[in-house]
């Protein structure tokens, strides 16, 4: 039985999930756990998610790290 973690790092949360995969036909695959951590936003993200700018300010920096 394989043991996979699995990660999504997104902008502002990173999910997560520790699976058990099966290698045989007599094994079972399964989810072990599973969980999300959310990056709360700052008050100057707040108030522009409030005015409808959906771009956030990780965003905007990983969108320049990326170029």
């Amino acid at each position: 039985m394989k043991k996979i973690l699995g990660l999504d790092l997104g902008v502002g949360s990173i999910g997560w999930a520790y699976v058990h995969e099966a290698e045989n036909s007599s094994e079972q695959s399964s989810i072990v756990k599973l969980g999300v951590r959310v990056v709360p936003l700052t008050v100057d993200e707040q108030q522009n998610f409030e005015k409808g700018k959906s771009i956030t300010t990780n965003a905007d920096r990983a969108l320049k790290k990326s170029m």
